[in-house]
């Protein structure tokens, strides 16, 4: 019993808490499913437009850039209502899933999945800010890891599908139409989902930039480094891992897939409920760094090795470590920053991490030649190691209330839809 009992939040949830759960619960699988439909077909696409391992690079690192535009969907929160936003972005993501089915060559691919990239990360940076707007402050953590380990099971959901890609050539077209279907629950969402209700309108538009500078810039900084650090890390990893072992191991994409799905699985839940119970009862900074620590040491390990049980543990460690990761961070960072500029502040972080992530690629497009795979994500992880000490430089903020530093609000708030 007391296994189960460390499964529940450290405080009751009320019920309007649960049933925002639920509804975020369809919006983070959506996110975790279409959102990573590109990792799992990618070995496909590489073989049926003839990638090489640095065009590779080349392609996954302009879908990134482009996603730097999705700072205007928080902006766009921050001024606007966190709702609006937050459904476009729903909407783009199996749209241009969509576009992807029809593409005639790679640089087409390229740009419609620059636009699914775009709504995946527009959606996951307003998703985290409503919830933490949301939760008790007492649960946010746990919160957060149960959205976080409802994206992980959309993710493996689509794991499962990619025999689907398997069969010949263009057959990975079809992964990509099958991850249209959220767009059905579009309607559901629009008539349940509400305005946040920390939102307010205000007179004074805070600019684009306020949280980079001034007082919140102490804050900002350190946290945005720790962002691109991570990214330049998980981002080579994660979406090198299959074509790792299809394209250079010789794996059949069912093992690989297999192998994922079973050493993940565990992997994933386990980090989700610990590091989200951790932050919420040892603190943010300590889950933090710890995390960092076992989720490089898995990455590295999984590419150091081509046998399949160390392969295996080797991916369960780091699933641990960067899924305990994401609820500490997604709390941490939320905390950090008044409501007038916590969505833009999270988009900017976001945009921190595509800039890392970027800086990840272009570094193993150079080196990867001459170092391999295995060494330029060891090079990486050495940097994320060093990195994570920047959470240090900013306070605890376990347990915290979300705070509005702004005095009056002159405009009324937004009227929730009924």
């Amino acid at each position: 019993m007391r296994v189960l009992d460390s499964l529940k939040p450290p405080v009751a949830l009320e019920r309007r808490e649960i049933g925002l759960l639920a509804l975020f619960a369809i919006v983070a699988f959506t996110q975790g499913w279409s959102g990573t439909v590109l990792t799992h077909a990618l070995p496909f696409v590489r073989d049926d437009f003839g990638l090489s391992d640095r065009q590779v690079f080349d392609l996954l690192s302009v879908i990134r850039a482009v996603s730097l535009i999705a700072l205007l969907f928080s902006w766009w929160g921050d001024h606007r209502g966190r709702r609006v936003p937050l459904l476009v972005a729903f909407a783009l993501l199996p749209l241009f899933n969509l576009a992807t089915v029809f593409v005639p060559s790679a640089p087409w691919f390229t740009a419609a999945q620059a636009g699914a990239r775009l709504g995946t990360i527009a959606l996951a940076s307003l998703a985290i800010v409503v919830l933490a707007e949301e939760i008790n402050p007492l649960a946010r953590g746990y919160g957060l890891a149960v959205a976080a380990l409802f994206a992980s099971m959309g993710t493996g959901f689509g794991l499962l599908l990619r025999f689907i890609g398997e069969g010949g050539r263009d057959d990975w077209r079809i992964l990509f139409a099958i991850s249209v279907a959220p767009l059905l629950v579009l309607p559901l969402l629009i008539r349940r989902l509400t305005e946040s209700r920390a939102y307010r309108r205000r007179r004074r538009r805070p600019p684009l930039r306020e949280a980079l500078r001034g007082g919140l810039a102490k804050y900002f900084w350190p946290m945005a480094g720790v962002s691109a650090a991570l990214s330049a890390f998980t981002s080579p990893a994660a979406n090198l891992a299959l074509v790792r072992m299809e394209n250079e191991l010789g794996w059949s994409a069912g093992a690989a897939s297999l192998l994922l799905a079973i050493t993940s699985a565990p992997g994933v839940t386990i980090g989700l409920l610990a590091g989200g119970r951790m932050a919420d009862v040892v603190g943010r900074r300590p889950t933090e760094i710890g995390a960092i620590i076992i989720g490089v040491a898995g990455g590295v390990g999984f590419y150091f090795s081509t046998q399949p049980i160390v392969m295996g543990f080797a991916i369960f460690v780091a699933m641990i470590g960067s899924f305990a990761f994401s609820p500490a961070f997604g709390s941490h960072r939320a905390e950090l920053f008044p409501t007038r500029v916590r969505a833009t502040a999270g988009a900017w972080l976001s945009n921190a991490a595509i800039v890392g992530g970027l800086g990840g690629y272009f570094a193993g497009r150079w080196v990867v030649d001459a170092w391999g795979i295995p060494r330029t994500i060891a090079l990486l992880g050495g940097i994320l190691l060093a990195s994570g000490l920047l959470v240090t430089l900013v306070p605890e903020t376990k347990g915290r209330e979300l705070v509005d530093d702004e005095e009056d609000f002159p405009e009324p708030p937004v009227a929730m839809p009924m």
